[in-house]
């Protein structure tokens, strides 16, 4: 039956109905318990005597993988062997929340480890409230190499803890995992594992572990050792089996590029995935760690309702892989793993603006072009033009480049693209954003957190066949705008696709929203003419979909008002909050004023794009910055946006 449904997911959709349909059978495990049996179920795929039947299972899935083209050959990367400088060679990570009963045994147990190397001991305290808390004080106050975080955020899951521990400062070359109820078996444990980190070179290892009680009795199965895994083909056969096993450990390298998911279940599943993928893994088959059971365990008692989540969500985590997989091997876009600093494929992830606040702090340390932009920004001069509404000048002579870039097909023709990962500097590196975009800090920013995101392929500025990603960074980024320049108004690199990215509080416009009158639906405003001097459309959704197709209808609009089939001139904001999008679309007739082609004290040097047409004004000139009142940027606004009669037109179009 197996090999059955996975040969019929190959030609035909499954579809996945998630109401209760079924009823099982639970005798079998209630005569069990009668008897004064304890087992763990789950993990009968790793008994002995399931040992046949489990590798007759995998040659079914490695067959389904092969005929699918998701199967990937045997891993053979490796960690590169450049050290951290840092204090500690290794960090024991426990994330904990309400554990008073535990704690204080996992950190004894920790403390009792013996190395020939400084490590030090991470607890991430999720907003206990029984008492850990002040557990926790009292042994950081007593050992000076336990690290007590408490996050600032509330809505974190497990993985969100180990989130801010391996990004934190106090984080080692290589990092251990310790759960608050768990032990190490012995004072050993870590100092086998890091052994076997650094002489592999490996970007993970997973040891074993027995299962037992709060008093450490053995519970059925006992051992867990996973010896279904192997080198030639495990990490092919994980995305059949749950999981890999404890103590996990990993290369703080490779750990940050991926993060963990934020969640409580499957965050380890998620980064096994993940590292797997692509590099060689280190296992240790003896016993490590104790993994005790009690009835406060995360995955303990939990009723068949929140069982089938889990597994749906493991499920989703599979698909997520199997899709990458069948991408890689079809030679999609790909990217230079050199220029991957941290990596975001979605899902319940961890939270982006984590990830791009992580991208910003490495690129200062190790890029010295960005440092020395962001001490600039420092002396970026700003004023506030008194009138009807909020504007800004910005004197950014940083921007003098982006504002006087040629960017007529020959000019484009006749220089290389600097938006392809080959043209990038070489200190440059990013995020890998859904395997689609690379996350890059603008080395010319306008505000500090300045980012650009870049396709992976060199292909056209052109939002209509993009706009559902940019939807879905929006979404992502929380806090922050996204925005587009179209190719012909803003956009300094026509020849490629990327958005933009800065924190919300920094664009005026975003606070002027409210102002805009509501047109004949609650999800479409317009606003032309005197009132902000600027033609602009807002479309508002909770529908992705239903924003998109709403988009696609305005530029159906716009190219019928103005008689063209190349894309309107516009320039987009993003602004996502509250499960719902604010789509802000600038119609404009020119990419720049008549006033930046006069000669002498006449030339203003402003080319507009959507940050200018948001409300911060660049000025790369000091004479301009000085100069320009409100009355001159209203001329401006006016001259390169679409005429009201033309807006209007369109409006009654929609």
């Amino acid at each position: 039956m197996y090999d059955l449904r996975l040969k019929t997911s190959a030609d035909y959709h499954i579809r996945h109905v998630r109401k209760f349909l079924y009823t099982v059978s639970v005798k079998n495990h209630k005569q069990l318990a009668a008897s004064g049996g304890k087992a763990e179920t789950h993990f009968a795929y790793v008994a002995k005597e399931n040992f046949l039947r489990q590798k007759k299972l995998e040659k079914i899935a490695t067959h389904h993988l092969k005929r699918i083209g998701a199967y990937l050959p045997s891993r053979t990367k490796i960690v590169n062997n450049e050290q951290d400088g840092g204090q500690w060679k290794a960090s024991i990570v426990i994330p904990v929340r309400n554990r008073k009963k535990m704690i204080a045994d996992a950190l004894k147990s920790a403390l009792k480890q013996k190395t020939d190397f400084p490590f030090n001991v991470i607890v991430v305290d999720n907003h206990s409230t029984d008492g850990t808390t002040d557990i926790l004080r009292k042994f950081a106050s007593t050992y000076p190499h336990i690290h007590h975080l408490i996050p600032s955020r509330r809505d974190l899951g497990i993985g969100g803890c180990w989130n801010g521990a391996i990004y934190s400062p106090y984080c080692g070359r290589y990092v251990v995992q310790l759960d608050s109820d768990d032990l190490y078996s012995s004072p050993h444990t870590l100092q086998k594992v890091v052994n076997k980190l650094r002489r592999g070179r490996y970007a993970m290892v997973v040891g074993s572990y027995t299962i037992v009680d709060e008093h450490l009795k053995k519970i059925p199965p006992g051992l867990i050792a996973h010896k279904e895994w192997t080198q030639t083909n495990g990490h092919n056969n994980l995305l059949r089996v749950n999981g890999m096993g404890a103590p996990r450990a990993f290369d703080r390298s490779v750990i940050c590029r991926t993060g963990f998911p934020n969640v409580s279940y499957g965050e380890d599943y998620a980064v096994a995935l993940r590292i797997t993928h692509e590099y060689k893994i280190g296992r240790i088959y003896e016993n490590l760690y104790w993994c005790r059971r009690w009835k406060d365990n995360t995955d303990a008692g939990l009723d068949a309702e929140k069982k089938n989540r889990n597994d749906f969500y493991k499920d989703q985590l599979r698909t997520l892989e199997i899709e990458a997989r069948k991408s890689a091997n079809k030679g999609d876009a790909c990217v230079n793993s050199r220029r991957v600093l941290a990596e975001f494929s979605g899902g319940k992830a961890l939270a982006l603006p984590f990830l791009c606040q992580h991208l910003y702090d490495a690129q200062k340390k190790t890029w010295p072009k960005l440092a020395e932009a962001c001490r600039n920004l420092a002396s970026v001069h700003k004023r506030k033009l008194p009138g009807a509404y909020d504007v800004y000048l910005q004197y950014n002579p940083a921007r003098a480049i982006s504002s006087g870039a040629s960017v007529d097909a020959q000019s484009i023709r006749q220089r290389p693209c600097f938006l392809c990962q080959e043209n990038l500097p070489v200190e440059q590196k990013g995020i890998l954003y859904r395997s689609q975009y690379l996350i890059l800090c603008n080395p010319a920013p306008i505000f500090e957190k300045h980012f650009t995101i870049v396709s992976l392929q060199h292909t056209l500025q052109e939002i209509t066949s993009s706009i559902n990603g940019f939807l879905q960074l929006s979404a992502d980024m929380s806090g922050y705008a996204v925005f587009y320049n179209g190719p012909a108004c803003g956009a300094s690199a026509p020849d490629h696709l990327h958005f933009q990215a800065v924190p919300k509080k920094f664009l005026p416009f975003l606070r002027e929203i409210k102002k805009l009158p509501v047109c004949d639906t609650s999800s479409l405003r317009y606003v032309s003419g005197e009132t902000f001097d600027r033609s602009v459309v807002l479309l508002e959704s909770g529908d992705q979909d239903a924003l998109s197709m709403q988009f696609e209808t305005l530029l159906k609009a716009l190219q019928s008002i103005m008689q063209t089939k190349v894309e309107p001139m516009v320039n987009v904001v993003c602004d996502h909050a509250g499960h719902r999008w604010r789509l802000i679309v600038f119609l404009r007739q020119k990419h720049r004023p008549d006033a930046y082609f006069e000669k002498g004290e006449k030339r203003i040097f402003i080319s507009p794009g959507a940050v200018d047409m948001a409300g911060v004004v660049i000025t790369p000139l000091l004479d301009n910055y000085n100069r320009l009142d409100y009355n001159a940027v209203r001329e401006i606004y006016r001259d390169v946006s679409l005429s009201e009669n033309t807006t209007d037109a369109v409006i009654r179009k929609l």
